[in-house]
């Protein structure tokens, strides 16, 4: 059954082709299901842009504060994701670092007793 959404052709450029190729073979990920997901989640953004663009084109200078106010907020949901990151990398060190190393057997000499 064909799909009800809608779709986008869009052109890209080697390099970014190629890093979604290197992205599908590490992830398992499809390039596109990944680009929508990352639209979706920036929607909010593209909406207060939209209005943002809308209202200075009316010389309203309210534009300026709602850019402002949205470049703020993806700013602090991005220190909130690196953060995060941060966070899951240490925890993963010290996981790391509380796991038993296995001990190297000590090397014999040939014809040495032990």
């Amino acid at each position: 059954m064909p799909s009800v959404k809608r779709r986008m052709n869009l052109t890209i450029p080697d390099e970014l082709g190629h890093a979604f190729d290197e992205f599908r073979e590490a992830t398992g990920t499809a390039p596109a299901s990944f680009v929508v997901q990352m639209l979706v989640e920036a929607i909010p953004m593209l909406e207060s842009i939209t209005k943002a663009a809308r209202m200075a084109k009316q010389g309203n200078l309210e534009a300026y504060d709602i850019l402002h106010s949205t470049l703020a907020g993806a700013l602090h949901q991005g220190t909130g994701i690196q953060h995060d990151m941060l966070e899951k990398s240490s925890q993963l060190r010290k996981a790391r670092s509380d796991t038993p190393k296995k001990r190297k057997r000590a090397s014999t000499k040939q014809g040495t007793p032990e």
